[in-house]
């Protein structure tokens, strides 16, 4: 987790998808194509916004 502020805005934006793809899924009896995308969407969202750092952030610990 590079910044707390990127982190939160990954979750928020990527777990709503992610858990709608999994709802889909459970009601269809299994994942098709729209809801296996859409849950590699909503992963792939989470994982950018862990590993994303914010623009005042540098490679160190100390802001500029």
């Amino acid at each position: 987790m590079k910044n707390w502020k990127t982190s939160l805005a990954g979750l928020i934006t990527g777990v709503p998808v992610a858990i709608d793809a999994l709802i889909n899924a459970y009601t269809a009896g299994a994942f098709t194509g729209k809801s296996g995308v859409q849950l590699i969407a909503g992963i792939g969202i989470v994982l950018l916004g862990l590993f994303t750092k914010d623009k005042n952030v540098t490679g160190g610990t100390v802001k500029q």
